[in-house]
């Protein structure tokens, strides 16, 4: 951590593990997990209230929290459903962490939503954060130089780039997948339907019924 910081400088703005960040004198930084949206979703009793779930989060999480911790995680139930219904004073957040869907196409749309409630995107933040490497992290930056501000989380390939390094074609060096989401929240299944496909988690029967709530 210490060459990292090093070598980013100033760039370096924080880590998202608390423990690193102690042990290196870094701000802790991040936003809120998929757990949260997908637990009250299922504790939901209706249509309405599971629908209401995603901005039922943000709405306690900014009585506790402001500033730069005010950024929205859209994608738990897909990204063009959360837009479609949330509050107006969600646009009047920080910024969003555009997480499953491709960075350049999630970017737009979410840029596009502040345009249609009169705010300026070049003052709003987006931060990009699945999967990242430094030829998409450049691509990204480029696109949206002068667009909007950027923050990049950058993590697996950060620690471990090695894809590819194994002799013979082997995978022994590839990182694994550490991602858990919650799977039962007071006994009731929970779903993350995600803006990528192959993150669908939970009952396929529940999950049907999320699509139908939220948009397939």
């Amino acid at each position: 951590m210490e060459a990292l910081k090093e070598g980013l400088g100033p760039k370096l703005t924080g880590t998202s593990n608390v423990l690193l960040a102690m042990d290196s004198d870094l701000e802790a930084i991040g936003t809120n997990a998929h757990e949260l949206p997908m637990v009250l979703a299922a504790l939901a009793e209706s249509d309405e209230e599971l629908l209401r779930a995603p901005y039922r989060v943000l709405d306690e999480w900014r009585q506790v929290y402001g500033g730069n911790l005010l950024i929205a995680l859209p994608d738990a139930f897909g990204t063009a459903s959360f837009l479609r219904h949330a509050p107006d004073w969600v646009a009047d957040w920080t910024g969003f962490r555009p997480d499953s869907a491709p960075p350049i196409e999630a970017g737009e749309q979410i840029i596009a939503w502040w345009r249609e409630r009169g705010r300026d995107p070049r003052e709003k933040l987006l931060v990009f954060s699945d999967g990242l490497d430094v030829a998409a992290i450049e691509k990204v930056h480029r696109h949206f130089s002068g667009k909007v501000r950027m923050a990049f989380g950058w993590g697996t390939d950060l620690t471990n780039d090695l894809v590819g390094c194994s002799p013979h074609g082997s995978t022994a060096l590839d990182p694994i997948s550490l991602v858990c989401k919650v799977t039962r929240a007071n006994g009731r299944p929970a779903v993350k339907l995600s803006d990528n496909p192959e993150k669908v988690s939970g009952d396929l029967e529940t999950a049907a019924r999320y699509r139908r709530v939220f948009g397939a």
